[in-house]
């Protein structure tokens, strides 16, 4: 039973020097310093996204379809210069009930576009080329750049870099040097936003009260990047 006794402690012995032995194999013991580094940007859009609902409706007796009030955008669309590939198709729908008769009439149709444009000025010509009457509405979907992935890109390097002079000079602080990267993670912040768009009335309006030609851009897009970094402490 002694024997027996020994050689079971001694296993026990053997197992638990191993075990500390893949531990320290795991890197458990190597000291590190976790730090974020901050990048930002703000540009002027070159890429406004505009959506644009036709409606159908009745001038006096005869209804004004939707395959005119298509064409109509269509050739203003090309006035101010821009490709038809610039303009799609996003949903159709209609209903036939008018609240003030308060009773259904003819069907009437309503068409939804998404045009985009590259500056403010481009809106501005087409509001003026549109018949109001064949609005429903109108407002800005979104806005971008065309170049927006490369600017995220080199804000994401810069962020990166930033991480790593924040370790080096918080670890001067303690006399203590930056080893190799054992972690990087993107923090994601660019998650669109939605932008509230205005009304095809509102626009018409804006631009009969100020009876000018505006030549102002669009307000800056602002572009964020953020990385977490985990150095090993030499």
């Amino acid at each position: 039973m002694k024997r027996t006794t020994l050689i079971s402690f001694m296993l026990l012995i053997g197992l638990s020097a191993f075990a500390q032995q893949m531990v320290n194999n795991n890197g458990m013991l190597v000291k590190k310093i976790e730090v974020r580094g901050n990048a930002k940007m703000e540009i002027i859009p070159d890429e406004i996204y505009v959506r644009i609902d036709l409606k159908e409706y009745k001038d006096g007796s005869k209804k004004v379809e939707m395959n005119k009030l298509e064409a109509e955008l269509v050739k203003a669309v090309k006035n101010i210069g821009l490709s038809q590939e610039n303009l799609q198709v996003e949903n159709i729908y209609g209903y036939n009930w008018d609240p003030r008769k308060k009773r259904s009439d003819d069907f009437m149709a309503t068409k939804s576009f998404r045009l985009k444009v590259s500056n403010v000025k481009m809106m501005n010509d087409l509001i003026d080329k549109l018949d109001p009457e064949g609005i429903h509405s109108m407002g800005i979907d979104e806005v971008s750049h065309s170049k927006i992935e490369e600017y995220r890109k080199d804000l994401k390097l810069k962020a990166l870099k930033e991480a790593k002079q924040k370790a080096e000079y918080l670890l001067a602080g303690i006399d203590e040097e930056i080893g190799s990267a054992l972690e990087i993670e993107e923090i994601d912040y660019n998650a669109p936003t939605p932008i509230m768009g205005r009304s095809m009335a509102m626009m018409k309006s804006e631009s009969a009260e100020m009876d000018y030609q505006s030549n102002l851009d669009f307000k800056n897009i602002t572009i964020n990047s953020e990385i977490r970094a985990v150095f090993e402490i030499k």
